[in-house]
């Protein structure tokens, strides 16, 4: 359900994870484990090594807690062959490999029609922007396992206090005890404002609340979130600007081509549209904001709240509930709504298309003829 009202943002999501498997591959050949690749970090970001202290239940970690643990002799790294994960993985190279052919073959018949002056429906259009999206989202995901069904279970012969620093309550918490090890997300991030938004304005109280719960080891989490990894290094202004720019190409390939495409009524033409627009201006708001929130945030910090604060999220987590959700909740709720539209617009318009769209391809038009 997430991938299809915001597919443009889980390609945000599988770009973040790619940094940080790829940065954790760097990290573990400082620690003198040349084997470790992508495919480990992946496994890892994604929950599955997870360690078990002596004196309490066992916890999933990521790889930068992993590398933590190893950096301070807490636990050596056995062998990991990246033939044992692909042998837990729910999907092996021959069905991303079919999925990438039916993607191909889709397009190449939408381009053939295009070049026939045969018109292609709405709900086909969304579906070239959905191919646009998966394309990158394979490409990013392209060495990390469909769901392990079995992790790794590291047992450790330290307390769970004695992996804490000195400085930390190892029974104050939110997912593990090792939370302190977790790298602060990037101001350059996409990801962890609009993750921030979207728990803002559907009053996700753990995410929000200013001191961490109190919990007892056999609490901690068993798995890690997909959104609550980012990467230990932090983000290049390479990748921000390059998914700023995927997003022009995604809403570009929506409001563009629209205007090639048959719509019932002028109407439902100008819905679909302005739908589209609305979401492409609340996207350029959002990218713009992030700068600007970084530059005023010392600001906004010590003089509103008297406290010190570097980045647009930190001042955020300073709101109360009800300003959090007034902040984001406008742009959040006009965001789904507007894409509500542009999905059922797309379904809706089927009712009545001209006789053009059943007219089938012709592909031997393509062939040379002698």
């Amino acid at each position: 359900m997430f991938a299809v009202f915001f597919p443009e943002v889980l390609v945000a999501l599988a770009a973040e994870q790619w940094i940080s498997a790829r940065q954790s591959v760097r990290t573990f050949k400082e620690l003198g484990h040349n084997g470790w690749t992508i495919r480990h970090g992946f496994f890892a970001d994604m929950g599955g090594i997870i360690v078990a202290p002596k004196d309490s239940d066992h916890f999933a970690i990521d790889s930068y807690q992993l590398a933590y643990l190893i950096r301070n002799n807490y636990i050596s790294l056995p062998p990991i062959d990246i033939n044992d994960i692909r042998a837990v993985n729910k999907a092996d190279g021959l069905a991303r490999a079919v999925t990438m052919a039916q993607m191909v073959w889709f397009f190449m018949a939408c381009l053939g029609r295009s070049v026939e002056g045969l018109n292609i429906t709405p709900v086909e259009l969304e579906t070239l922007a959905f191919i646009l999206c998966t394309t990158h989202t394979f490409f990013f995901w392209w060495n990390k396992p469909l769901d392990p069904a079995r992790p790794l279970i590291l047992p450790l012969n330290k307390t769970t206090e004695e992996l804490c620093m000195p400085d930390h309550d190892p029974e104050s918490f939110e997912r593990t005890p090792l939370d302190f090890v977790r790298p602060a997300p990037d101001s350059k991030s996409l990801i962890a404002p609009f993750w921030f938004g979207v728990k803002a304005t559907f009053n996700m109280p753990r995410y929000f609340r200013s001191r961490k719960r109190s919990l007892t080891p056999t609490k901690a989490r068993k798995t890690i979130a997909n959104s609550t990894i980012h990467p230990a290094e932090g983000i290049g202004w390479g990748l921000t600007l390059y998914l700023i720019f995927f997003q022009a190409m995604f809403y570009g390939l929506h409001i563009g081509v629209a205007w090639k495409v048959p719509f019932p009524t002028h109407i439902e033409f100008s819905i679909y549209e302005l739908a589209n627009i609305v979401d492409f201006g609340l996207i350029i708001m959002f990218i713009v904001a992030l700068p600007l929130g970084a530059h005023f945030a010392p600001f906004i910090g010590r003089v509103v709240f008297k406290k010190q604060a570097s980045t647009v999220l930190e001042v955020a987590a300073m709101l109360p509930p009800w300003g959090k959700l007034l902040v984001h909740g406008p742009f959040v709720i006009g965001y789904i709504i507007a894409r509500v539209l542009v999905l059922g617009e797309s379904v809706i318009a089927l009712r009545a298309m001209p006789n053009i769209i059943f007219q089938d391809l012709d592909w031997s038009d393509f062939l040379p003829h002698i």
